[in-house]
């Protein structure tokens, strides 16, 4: 009786003593546990926020000239990146896993030993930004011309002091297609033989590429874009490349409704459409110039095409003005010749997603029959047909309209369209370029909306459009895309 006693009396002392065991264990798991989380937190933010360094070789110093490096400061900044500069004798000499991406401005003269230090940084997964000639001293082949296979550099011709937005495209994401960027004296500027989304003036060349060397984000940019005359567009230039080189995404709002380009139909057959005539430009493109029409109530302004692209749209005043350039065929084209012309045209705007207007003309040698195939062959490629007061108004919506995006994680990000005016945005699309592709997308399981947005990926897997359907006035809406 003895020993039962004994074990009565002594369970609850041993209970308790297990019990203390037991929540000291779970105490001292949780703190592992909690500990081992903030060390891969920590480990995962020193990832993340490594510094970008901004090479200035010591040979290359009095080469670099123009380009001082402000713009990618300032740019490094607005990341919320720290630089620091390697002002060594040789690439070799940098930690090949302490920076997040390189910038080589100005930097003409590399030799073999460089070019295989920054191979192998690339290929332990870093990001670069080369401007103006870097590499173009190097013996034998160039280190420009392995990194853009196909490509051919030249200096550029003399007097050129104007960038073109030739195109779509992540080192132009936010700019206006058509856009012109003013420089001052680029010194020693670059081109290359392939035009992408940014150009020099009078086709003289690209002046911006992008390209993915053994699976490393490289850009080039052939100018200082500390020579670039307006701040704000020097700062979206290094900042785009920055961010490609980072692996970062980036944001682009559409123009038109769907992405698609746009046709206007500025004089329709048998006098329908509206009168363009009050809201005709002839020669005169200034601000003043423009400014009377809107004075006079155009909402429009149809102007002269010529060998560049207009931006689409004005702001004068506080109120958008839409200018649609003019593509005409020449008068004496008809039938076949006359539907290649017009095509030609639209073909030039559907590549800087742009504005294409169709208009007869009465010297036309042409039928209704002619005009209705060219009609259908833009509708076959996806246009999206307006008037000019209808384009007007749709973009007198669309100019309210802001974007934001935010990195959730490695494959997810959100993007958010708000629509602070008054009038209702439809077909509202924003495009987000990812340096490393995305095999598909989908939205995160999150509450119901009312119309469920469209996603798109490009058939090079580049790209993403969200399109929302339809933006009503003063609402927000913010989607989480997994890719």
């Amino acid at each position: 009786m003895r020993g039962p006693g004994l074990q009565a009396r002594s369970r609850p002392v041993a209970l308790l003593w297990g019990a203390a065991a037991l929540a000291l264990g779970l105490a001292t798991l949780g703190i592992v546990h909690h500990a081992s989380t903030e060390r891969m937190r920590a480990r995962a933010e020193a990832r993340i926020v490594r510094p970008i360094l901004l090479v200035e070789l010591a040979r290359n110093r009095v080469q670099a000239g123009a380009d001082a490096g402000d713009a990618w400061r300032a740019a490094a900044a607005a990341l919320g990146r720290r630089i620091e500069v390697f002002s060594g004798a040789s690439l070799a000499e940098i930690p090949a896993t302490r920076f997040a991406a390189w910038i080589l401005p100005g930097q003409e003269e590399l030799d073999a030993a460089d070019f295989a230090a920054l191979d192998a940084y690339l290929q332990l997964g870093g990001g670069a930004v080369l401007s103006g000639r870097s590499g173009t001293l190097a013996p034998g082949r160039s280190p420009l011309a392995r990194l853009f296979p196909g490509q051919r550099f030249s200096e550029l011709q003399p007097g050129v002091t104007r960038l073109r937005v030739t195109g779509p495209g992540p080192l132009v994401a936010g700019i206006p297609a058509g856009a012109e960027i003013a420089l001052a004296k680029p010194g020693r500027a670059l081109a290359a033989s392939a035009n992408d989304a940014l150009a020099w003036d009078v086709e003289a060349g690209a002046a911006g590429l992008q390209e993915v060397y053994l699976g490393a984000p490289v850009v080039w940019l052939g100018f200082a874009p500390d020579q670039v005359v307006e701040p704000e567009l020097a700062r979206t230039l290094a900042e785009n490349a920055l961010r490609y080189a980072l692996r970062e995404p980036l944001l682009d709002l559409r123009a038109w409704p769907e992405g698609r380009p746009c046709a206007v139909l500025v004089d329709a057959p048998n006098g329908a459409g509206a009168d363009t005539s009050a809201c005709r430009v002839e020669g005169d493109e200034s601000d003043e110039a423009l400014r009377a029409l809107v004075r006079a109530g155009c909402r429009f302004a149809s102007v002269s095409a010529d060998a560049r692209a207009l931006p689409e749209i004005k702001e004068l005043d506080g109120t958008p003005l839409v200018a649609i350039p003019e593509s005409r065929a020449s008068a004496s084209a008809h039938g076949s010749e006359l539907l290649r012309q017009l095509l030609a045209g639209y073909e030039r705007a559907e590549r800087l997603g742009g504005i294409y207007s169709l208009r007869t003309e009465p010297s036309w040698k042409t039928s209704s029959r002619d005009l209705a195939r060219v009609r259908d062959e833009l509708r076959a490629r996806g246009a999206w047909f307006a008037r000019p007061d209808e384009l007007a108004g749709w973009w007198r919506a669309r100019s309210s309209v802001r974007a934001e995006l935010s990195v959730v994680a490695r494959d997810r990000m959100r993007v958010t369209l708000a629509n602070p005016g008054g009038a209702e945005a439809r077909g509202v699309t924003a495009r987000v370029y990812l340096p490393d592709g995305a095999d598909t997308a989908r939205l995160e399981s999150g509450p119901r909306f009312r119309t469920a947005p469209l996603l798109r990926v490009s058939a090079d897997h580049t790209w993403i459009e969200l399109v929302e359907a339809r933006l009503d006035p003063g609402s927000e809406v913010s989607y989480t895309i997994r890719f």
